[in-house]
């Protein structure tokens, strides 16, 4: 009997997945010119949390201060270090404590810091990209593999009222976005209501009779729809997608990863939900009369998640390779959000070596581990029993 090793490259890349997301999520604590915590007369403050706090600790009202472990925001400029000082070389600073242990860019800025506020961005894109990707992509892929071309019928009065009913909707929905922006919940509770009637008014006109059915072609529309995405090539529409967006956000870049690559999900969704769907307990479960909701998302989806699993780490690793040429080309993103590819496109024209070297390999090193976890996932897969 083979004994599996529990410290393989599978632990070292999930862990090193963790280390990645730990700095993301704590990167103002970790490098940053406001101090974590301060202890002033009995009382705690959190100037890097709040502006107003950070005032005062400035301003010596507030002592006893606990400070972060690289003392530096990645946008301060060190007039002492300028012209990119390497890591190695002499630096006039006033402490140890002081020192830029990774060098500076040629303004001064400290590449420790920044490679760690990074980090924060490239996660943040990497996950929130993924994550829509699988919204958009998931259920149209199980929809199209589950219903295919002759189970979704419709009449040209039913048709008809529901797209009346989903363009005026969608009309009511962009004010109300406007008008209760700063009420969420009111927001989310009339778009469930608007939802809802449209919905109940569409399929009563749906279940009329007397009227011709036709059958929707979901499948063979999805397909059609994929081999278009395709046929483009994706850098020419991400960079006309750049110039849509007049003014550069991180919510931009991922809203144009996420329709560049929600298609790859349906893609494999739908295939895994085509050889699901043909089970004997999946044709039993809806001879029973078990609706399709259940059938789709207890049944059905619990199966195809290790496949999705393997699609998410690669599309991860995409759109954190996509991120970092963006930035590289100096596009997508605001000024002032800091990233490795910005970090590598200003060591390529200082020649600077630490600015390429040290930007490069965190990415590299998040790709990798990605890697490897998306070859685990597979060969999980490859071992897992067929259904019965």
């Amino acid at each position: 009997m083979i004994k599996k090793r529990k410290y393989g490259p599978v632990f070292f890349a999930k862990l090193t997945i963790a280390i990645f997301c730990f700095v993301a999520a704590f990167a103002p604590f970790m490098a940053g010119d406001s101090p974590i915590v301060c202890l002033s007369q009995g009382s705690l403050s959190f100037p890097a949390l709040s502006k107003a706090e950070s005032d005062r600790e400035s301003s010596g009202i507030i002592s006893h201060c606990l400070i972060p472990l690289i003392p530096y925001h990645p946008q301060n400029i060190d007039k002492q270090n300028q012209s990119g000082t390497g890591p190695f070389s002499k630096q006039n600073v006033a402490s140890l404590r002081q020192r830029h242990w990774l060098g500076t860019d040629n303004l001064g800025r400290d590449v420790a810091s920044g490679l760690i506020h990074g980090t924060s961005t490239a996660m943040k894109i990497g996950l929130l990209s993924v994550f829509v990707s699988l919204l958009l992509g998931i259920p149209a892929g199980m929809a199209a593999g589950y219903y295919k071309n002759h189970r979704i019928r419709f009449n040209i009065p039913g048709l008809l009222t529901a797209s009346f009913l989903l363009l005026t909707a969608g009309f009511y929905l962009i004010y109300e976005l406007l008008i209760f922006r700063n009420l969420p919940a009111l927001f989310c509770f009339v778009f469930i209501l608007l939802i809802t009637v449209c919905a109940g008014i569409s399929k009563i006109f749906l279940r009329k009779r007397g009227f011709r059915t036709f059958y929707f072609p979901l499948d063979t529309l999805l397909v059609k729809i994929i081999e278009l995405r395709k046929s483009l090539p994706g850098l020419f529409i991400l960079l006309a997608m750049t110039c849509i967006f007049t003014v550069p956000s991180v919510w931009n870049v991922v809203l144009i990863i996420s329709l560049l690559s929600w298609t790859e999900f349906a893609r494999y969704a739908r295939a895994e939900t085509l050889a699901v769907s043909e089970e004997n307990y999946i044709k039993s479960a809806a001879m029973l009369g078990i609706s399709d909701a259940v059938i789709l998302f207890r049944h059905i989806l619990p199966n195809i998640l290790p496949t999705i699993a393997v699609i998410a780490c690669f599309g991860m690793a995409g759109a954190v390779m996509t991120e970092s040429a963006l930035s590289f080309l100096g596009i997508g993103l605001p000024v002032e959000e800091v990233t490795w590819g910005k970090m590598m496109a200003e060591g390529r024209n200082m020649r600077s070596w630490w600015l390429v070297v040290f930007p490069g390999l965190a990415i590299f090193i998040l790709i990798l581990c990605l890697s490897i976890l998306a070859d685990h996932y597979s060969r999980t897969i490859r071992t897992l029993p067929a259904a019965n």
